[in-house]
C-alpha cells in the first residue's frame, strides 16, 4: 500500500467517553480505526493474538482488520474515536462492529486501508511519541467538537482528526529522499517577488529563504533564470510598472508600488530596460509593441 494512492479525508463515525466498571468486549474485527485513550483505570487489549496492557495516560490506535478483545480491569474512563482516515464513497453506510463480528468479507467495500500495510509508515499499537500530550489534547477536542452535532462542530472535529493523523505521520513515517528536478527550490521565486514588489529585497534575504549562501544562491539562480537575481527582480518590477502605468496610476504611485527608492531611480531604471521614460510610456502605452 502507498499512502499516495489514497485520499486522506477523515470521517468520524462516533466520538465519546466510555465510563464503565470492569467489563469485557468479546472478539470482534474492525472496518475502521479506533483512537483509544486511557484517562483512568487499566485495560487489557488482545490484538491479533498479542496481549497489550494499558494504563492511565496511554494512547493507542486500533486499525482496520485488527481482531481484538477489550477488557477493563478496573473502573475506567476512556475517550475514544471511531473514524475513517481515508475517503470511501460508502463511508456513511459503514458501521462500528460488535462482539462476534469477525468475518468482514461481506463488508469489504467499507474496509479502510490499513496503515500497517503501508510501505512508508510503521505505527505501533501503543503510541509513545514526543507529541503524546498534544495528540491526547487533539483527541479530547475532537470529541468535544463532534458531540456538538452541528455542521461546524463536525467540520472542526474532522479537521482535528486530520491534524492528529498528520502529527502521527510526522512521528512514524520513514523519511523519503526528495524527488530531484532542475532546481525546484527556486520555483517559489516568482510568487515571492510578486508579493514583495514594494519592499526592499536583498540577495541575502532570498538566499536565506532558499537555505543557501548568497554566492551559491546567485550561481544557481543564474543557471535557472539566465540572469542575476537583481536583473530578474528589475525585469518583474518594470513589467509590473508598465501594467500600472497602462491602468492610469501616477508615476509617483507606480514608483512606490514597484519598490523603487524614488521617482528618479524609477525613471532611470525604467528607461534602461525599455528605452523610454515612464512619462512617455504612460502617454503612449503601445510604443513598445
Amino acid at each position: 500500500m502507498k499512502l499516495e494512492d489514497h485520499v486522506i479525508a477523515p470521517y468520524i463515525r462516533i466520538a465519546d467517553y466510555a465510563i464503565r466498571p470492569p467489563f469485557f468486549i468479546g472478539e470482534r474485527n474492525l472496518l475502521d480505526y479506533i483512537i483509544f485513550y486511557v484517562q483512568e483505570g487499566r485495560f487489557e487489549i488482545q490484538v491479533n493474538g498479542q496481549i497489550q496492557m494499558l494504563k492511565e495516560g496511554d494512547l493507542c490506535l486500533l486499525q482496520p482488520g485488527d481482531v481484538h478483545t477489550i477488557q477493563g480491569l478496573t473502573n475506567t474512563i476512556n475517550p475514544y474515536v471511531h473514524l475513517d482516515f481515508f475517503y470511501n464513497p460508502h463511508r456513511e453506510n459503514s458501521f462500528v462492529t460488535l462482539a462476534g463480528q469477525l468475518d468482514m468479507t461481506s463488508y469489504e467495500a467499507y474496509m479502510q486501508p490499513r496503515l500497517h500495510n503501508c510501505e512508508d509508515v510503521r505505527i505501533p499499537f501503543k503510541l509513545e511519541t514526543a507529541h503524546s500530550g498534544k495528540m491526547r489534547d487533539i483527541v479530547l477536542k475532537m470529541i468535544e467538537c463532534w458531540q456538538l452535532q452541528t455542521y461546524m462542530g463536525t467540520v472542526e472535529a474532522n479537521q482535528l482528526a486530520h491534524e492528529w493523523l498528520t502529527t502521527l505521520f510526522k512521528q512514524y513515517m520513514k523519511p523519503k529522499p526528495g524527488v530531484l528536478s532542475p532546481q525546484p527550490f527556486l520555483n517559489w521565486i516568482t510568487s515571492y517577488f510578486a508579493f514583495h514588489f514594494s519592499e526592499p529585497i536583498s540577495i541575502a534575504d532570498m538566499a536565506r529563504r532558499a537555505n543557501l549562501s548568497p554566492s551559491r544562491f546567485t550561481v544557481l539562480f543564474k543557471q535557472q533564470f539566465n540572469m542575476t537575481p537583481y536583473q530578474y527582480l528589475l525585469k518583474l518590477r518594470i513589467e509590473h510598472a508598465q501594467e500600472l502605468l497602462r491602468e492610469g496610476l501616477s508615476i509617483q504611485k507606480v514608483s512606490e508600488y514597484c519598490g523603487f527608492t524614488d521617482v528618479h531611480h524609477f525613471s532611470k531604471s525604467f528607461k534602461s530596460v525599455t528605452g523610454v521614460n515612464p512619462g512617455y510610456y504612460k502617454r503612449n502605452p503601445h510604443c513598445l509593441g
